[in-house]
């Protein structure tokens, strides 16, 4: 932004912000958890097994490994013949093996926040890996919510997709091409989104590249980690080729809020040094009106976010080189679905 710059009161939500602010660089996300994957964590994580709706992949766990201090989720070609009862598979026999994590279902269902994945996609005819959000069962009324942080086809690695279910609410799904910033295969790349009681927005690389309106999302959900096969409806179906492949994963992370709800801001003189006055003490407040004392400085990089409404006044300025992020977030997580676990 150049000095000078006015922006009025803000109300309702930002629409697609051109870079948004991941919580690396928003002072407004606490951690609820990081995992860089030194080693398998069976507190946060379970390895799945058995099928997926009508995916030709059988999920088993001795496909989930720690290497190098990253998460591998390795899909094969190669007969399984399902015999564990509880994996809804009929005794069947199936053509690939493949791989999924998935978070534990009980009272730490995940909620509204910032999650996102660092990892390495394999390329390649029928394969389909994905990061997701998905609530089954929480409430006997409804089947579930599902927000795909990303799926990725591997017939074409310049792709990635977006997607969002509402079937508490009977909306279809919301799937978006988005394409990517170069071949997903070639390296590591980050995946998130941002998901609160009003919006979903998602990044690849910390750079926002979707944003949507919402009214049903408010179930709690588990994390999931997949490698799938495309279903033979799909132009990308495996051909039955030889197949041994891995997804990489890093680092998965996942943040919330901080919120001061009920506190009004109209002075800012320091948004870095807390041993100052008046410092800005980073999270969402009810409301924000700032004026040339509050002004930014030359390399400053500030996010402000409030609940009812941000206002920048004629004399505040944000000179050339520095950043100002600006959201308006709900409170707290009124509404949000939960069902305890004995």
């Amino acid at each position: 932004m150049k000095q000078g710059f006015i922006i009025i009161a803000l109300v309702g939500w930002l629409i697609f912000p051109a870079l948004g602010q991941h919580p690396s660089l928003d002072k407004n996300w606490q951690v609820i958890f990081e995992d860089n994957f030194s080693s398998f964590n069976g507190q946060r994580w379970y390895k799945s097994e058995g099928i997926h709706g009508i995916e030709p992949q059988h999920y088993i766990p001795a496909n989930v490994s720690i290497e190098n201090e990253k998460l591998v989720l390795t899909a094969k070609k190669e007969n399984y013949h399902c015999t564990n009862p509880k994996c809804n598979c009929n005794g069947g026999t199936y053509s690939y093996t493949s791989s999924r994590v998935v978070s534990y279902n009980n009272s730490s269902l995940y909620s509204y926040g910032y999650y996102e994945m660092r990892a390495k996609l394999p390329i390649g005819k029928g394969l389909f890996p994905a990061f997701w959000l998905w609530s089954a069962g929480e409430d006997p009324d409804c089947w579930y919510n599902e927000i795909d942080i990303m799926e990725a086809g591997g017939c074409d690695p310049n792709v990635t997709t977006s997607n969002y279910r509402e079937f508490c609410e009977s909306e279809a799904p919301q799937k978006v091409a988005i394409p990517h910033p170069c071949n997903y295969a070639d390296s590591f790349h980050w995946y998130g989104v941002e998901w609160d009681k009003n919006k979903i927005t998602w990044y690849i690389d910390g750079i926002v590249v979707r944003q949507v309106k919402h009214t049903g999302m408010q179930h709690r959900m588990q994390i999931i980690i997949n490698l799938a096969l495309f279903p033979s409806w799909s132009d990308c179906q495996a051909d039955g080729s030889p197949l041994f492949v891995h997804m990489y994963v890093d680092a998965v992370n996942a943040y919330k809020l901080k919120y001061e709800c009920d506190t009004v801001v109209t002075q800012i003189t320091n948004y870095d040094n807390p041993q100052t006055p008046n410092y800005y003490n980073y999270a969402v407040k009810k409301w924000i009106s700032l004026n040339s004392t509050s002004s930014l400085q030359q390399g400053q990089n500030v996010s402000l976010r409030a609940t009812d409404f941000i206002e920048l006044k004629n004399d505040f300025y944000v000179p050339l080189g520095a950043e100002l992020y600006l959201d308006i977030n709900p409170c707290d997580n009124i509404g949000m679905i939960k069902k305890e676990r004995e």
